[in-house]
């Protein structure tokens, strides 16, 4: 009864370490191999990662760069757009000053052709009062000179009737 318990254990235990150790050595190999598989795709996962960063890091250098360019082209957008606004206020301002300064010149031209209009009519109502004038004087010269007549004629006749009248006294 003793070989019956003893050697049935040892036999499997023989088959069990016989079967073991095969599987050990291939165990090995297995575990090996996964672990070789692991650290593969965790390799190729590294340099995925490694490549993806790179490109990522690559992408947001070329955006940081565009938005610079863009930012550049935006403010010199807005610098010549400023720059116009300034000419046009400056040019309107121009404007505006040039529209002021005809306007008083205007306004004082407009008082000097009224000053000159009422000089014009002094002048023209003095010549008319010289028309006048020299009208009344010629009128009044060939009736002077009428009169100066007439009287030659009232003092030759009246010397004439001053002869008669002494001549016949005589």
């Amino acid at each position: 009864m003793t070989k019956t318990y003893f050697f049935p254990p040892v036999l499997a235990l023989l088959l069990f370490a016989g079967l073991y150790i095969s599987h050990v050595g291939g165990m090995k190999e297995r575990e090996a191999l996964a672990k070789a598989r692991v650290e593969a795709a965790a390799k190729a996962k590294a340099e995925a990662e490694a490549e993806s960063r790179k490109a990522a890091m690559a992408e947001a250098i070329a955006q940081a760069e565009t938005r610079k360019r863009e930012r550049a082209a935006k403010e010199a957008r807005e610098a010549a757009q400023k720059e116009e606004r300034q000419l046009a206020l400056d040019a309107r301002s121009k404007a505006y000053q040039e529209q002021e300064k005809l306007a008083r010149q205007a306004e004082r031209l407009k008082k000097e052709i009224e000053a000159e209009q009422t000089t014009l009519a002094k002048l023209a109502a003095e010549a008319k009062d010289a028309a006048a004038e020299e009208a009344f004087l010629r009128e009044f010269v060939v009736k002077a000179q009428t009169n100066a007549r007439n009287l030659e004629t009232v003092v030759a006749r009246l010397s004439a009737a001053a002869v008669a009248a002494t001549a016949p006294a005589k």
